[in-house]
Parts: C-alpha cells; sequence; structure tokens
C-alpha cells in the first residue's frame, strides 16, 4: 500500500483499510469477499484453516511466545483485563506450558541402556496408557512407524485410540522412557533415540 501511495505521490493514509481494493486503501473490501479470497486460497494450498483461525494461532503463539495475558486481551480487543482472552484461550495456555514441558526433555542427560515398555502384570487388566504404548511400539518395530517419523500430536493420538488427551501423553512418556522414542522442542516426538552430543 506504501509502494502504491509512492506511485500516486500521496502520503499513505492514517486511517486505511487491511483489505482493500483502492490504491491508497482508502475504501474497505465487503467482509464476505476477504473470507471467500482467503479460503480459495486455502484450498488451493490444500491448508484446512479460515481467515478467523489467524485470531486464534495469533493468540495463540503470543502466548506461547511468553506475552502476557492483559497484552495478547488488548491486542484481540477483549475488555476484562484478560478475563475474556483466559477463558476462550485456556485450552492454548495448556499447550504452551505441554510445549514447556517437551523443552525439558532435550536437556536431560542420555540414558546409559534402554529400558523395556513397561509390560501389565498378568494378573491385572493394563491400564489404558499402557495399551497405547504397546502398540505405538508394535507399529515402531514392524516399521509403520520408522525411524526418524515424528508421531501424530497428543490430541491426534487420543483421538485416534479412543483416549483421554493425558491418557496419550503417558503413553508417549512410556515409549520416550524406552528410549524409542526422543522430544524434539517445537516438533513433538520422534521415533529414535537422541543422538549423543561430543565435544
Amino acid at each position: 500500500m506504501e509502494d502504491r501511495c509512492a506511485a500516486l505521490g500521496a502520503p499513505p493514509p492514517t486511517d486505511a483499510y487491511v483489505f482493500s481494493l483502492a490504491p491508497d486503501n482508502s475504501t474497505y473490501m465487503r467482509p464476505n469477499s476477504v473470507s471467500e479470497r482467503y479460503s480459495d486460497l486455502a484450498d488451493r494450498l490444500d491448508i484446512s484453516t479460515s481467515l478467523h483461525k489467524l485470531r486464534h494461532y495469533s493468540a495463540t503463539e503470543l502466548i506461547a511466545a511468553g506475552v502476557d495475558i492483559r497484552t495478547v486481551a488488548g491486542r484481540l480487543g477483549h475488555g476484562g483485563g484478560g478475563t475474556t482472552t483466559l477463558r476462550v484461550y485456556a485450552a492454548w495456555v495448556s499447550e504452551s506450558d505441554q510445549r514447556a514441558a517437551g523443552n525439558l526433555g532435550p536437556r536431560m542427560p542420555a540414558r546409559p541402556s534402554e529400558r523395556p515398555v513397561r509390560q501389565p502384570r498378568a494378573d491385572r487388566a493394563p491400564y489404558p496408557y499402557e495399551v497405547v504404548a504397546v502398540a505405538l511400539r508394535k507399529q515402531i518395530e514392524a516399521g509403520d512407524l520408522a525411524d526418524g517419523e515424528f508421531l501424530p500430536g497428543i490430541k491426534a493420538l487420543a483421538a485416534l485410540h479412543g483416549v483421554a488427551v493425558g491418557t496419550a501423553h503417558r503413553a508417549v512418556n512410556l515409549l520416550i522412557k524406552s528410549g524409542q522414542v526422543t522430544v524434539v522442542a517445537g516438533r513433538g516426538s520422534r521415533v529414535g533415540r537422541a543422538p549423543l552430543v561430543t565435544d
């Protein structure tokens, strides 16, 4: 927009619209047309998203980056000092906490030897997280999940196995403890042990 205004020999207006077909962005586009254009672009790129989800993405990334709730609320236009933001984005705060926990994994020293995935005792029914861990271990050993391949996200694993998110998280932790899965900060859980760092 600044380039177009410079070509016209006029300064950019301070009250310009973000979405506009006018050279100086002085008029706005119909909201529906912006959403439709964005949806068409997402379809061409084979991305499942919508224009409104950019708002959620912005809030998620700001919270994950450690920006305080009041600042995030101000950017989103929420009143009440962040109460609405916390209510709407409580799940995203939890996700940020999971990312923080994942960042600790790579800092832990490598275990000296592999420990087998804990098998359920014969005298009791296995816990759901044990069932999920055994299923994932079988996929790894069969090569269905190749070395270096990332496991599905925790929410996807939970949905895939019909369990709670916490249950899926415990299952992945079992594989991490056994050395079959490594946490990669900011990316998730990858099949295989972490490479040893040497000086």
